[in-house]
């Protein structure tokens, strides 16, 4: 991409205190997106809100797989309500809803399936009505910092992921301790996501100079941080370098995009209902197999080199690029045994004949998955089902 994108972002133990003078004098009315489980949580943020001067509604209807069905609800809760700021409280999934719904109230004239079919050369118009926030309280998705939504078509049975340059939030507030408390499984899971947002950006046809150093980053600090993140889910310090990581790596792939491990994630995510950090996770070393063992694409970045440097950079020492690729495999296998991921989809719960049931189904979503172009290989047809099982198989 020819340009990069950021909101301002707040970082830091204490930053969300800063919230108030941010939306101070900007409108008396905030809508506050989130789920049920966080909305108990949502008190604190609620009343910096409410002393900045904003009547404060909530809407918690967010789930864990947001549907197009969904957030036309909450568009309408916001229609009614008519804010001049939008919050979105929680992890990726309440992020993803309120942006769709964001959409919808700065766009009424939209239909669901019109919004679905939203692409970069779309023109939205939107901030004619609110401004959009987001504050985290996971460190996985990136979400707080990208222009890009996923969501589940109930009607096609498929995740759908789009983006448009307008969608991205005006201001992310990282305040990591909103993150203590956490469950392991969610901690390990949303930190795969983050080395996947990390390897995929880099790796991505779409990498440039300004993407490829964040990427970089977010790799190296996920590997020296989430262990320390998961073993000990009251160590701040290493809560906030994971937050931090996250939205770095937001910046990057945000900047270049997802690729092969997204496209194949989001397939086996969907049909054997994985949550969305571990199916990318699943999937993260066999992409990485594969692009470093199959044709590049012309005018893709050469997956061998880049993943030579990348393996290079976290402290892989290596004689060839080829050796540090199967270090850098070898590291985050050992990464995932270490927090209590899955390696395999069959390790994972998915039983043989589950998998052969459904390999054509896969193949074929993850074949339409719009990361699949990001790729710097080619990968379909009996390719992409030989990766497929691969994943199951281990």
């Amino acid at each position: 991409m020819p340009y990069f994108l950021s909101p301002k972002v707040l970082f830091g133990s204490g930053m969300l205190k800063r919230l108030g003078s941010e939306i101070e004098g900007k409108g008396n009315k905030a809508a506050l997106i989130t789920d049920k489980v966080i909305s108990s949580t949502s008190s604190q943020v609620v009343d910096l809100i409410k002393t900045a001067g904003y009547e404060v509604k909530i809407w918690d209807g967010a789930n864990q797989e947001p549907s197009v069905d969904l957030v036309v609800e909450c568009s309408k809760f916001l229609l009614e309500f008519g804010p001049q700021i939008i919050v979105a409280f929680g992890g990726g999934s309440v992020i993803d809803a309120a942006k769709a719904a964001w959409v919808l109230y700065e766009r009424p004239d939209m239909t669901g399936n019109e919004l679905l079919a939203v692409n970069p050369r779309t023109k939205l118009n939107l901030r004619k009505k609110a401004k959009f926030i987001v504050i985290p309280t996971t460190a996985g998705t990136g979400s707080d910092v990208t222009w890009a939504i996923v969501l589940i078509d109930n009607t096609n049975h498929r995740k759908v992921g789009f983006a448009n340059s307008e969608i991205l939030p005006d201001i992310s507030v990282l305040a990591p301790e909103l993150t203590i408390g956490m469950p392991k499984t969610l901690t390990a899971g949303t930190g795969m996501d983050v080395l996947g947002h990390a390897i995929d950006g880099f790796t991505a046809r779409q990498a440039t100079d300004f993407s490829d150093g964040l990427c970089l980053q977010a790799m190296k600090m996920t590997f020296d941080w989430l262990p320390k993140a998961c073993k000990d889910g009251n160590d701040l310090v290493a809560r906030g370098k994971m937050q931090n990581a996250a939205t770095i790596a937001g910046l990057g792939f945000g900047n270049s995009n997802t690729s092969l491990s997204h496209a194949l994630g989001h397939a086996i995510g969907t049909v054997f209902n994985l949550p969305h950090g571990r199916a990318i996770g699943l999937a993260l070393t066999y992409s990485i197999e594969f692009i470093a063992s199959n044709p590049v694409i012309p005018n893709a970045p050469n997956p061998l080199e880049r993943l030579g440097l990348a393996a290079r950079f976290v402290g892989i020492e290596a004689n060839s690029n080829e050796q540090a690729i199967i270090k850098l495999i070898k590291k985050i296998k050992d990464l995932q045994k270490e927090i209590g991921e899955p390696l395999s989809l069959q390790e994972a719960g998915v039983k043989k004949v589950q998998m052969e049931e459904t390999l054509d189904t896969l193949a074929i979503l993850a074949a339409k998955d719009v990361n699949m172009y990001s790729s710097p290989c080619e990968c379909k047809d009996d390719n992409l089902k030989k990766l497929l099982m691969s994943i199951w198989q281990g």
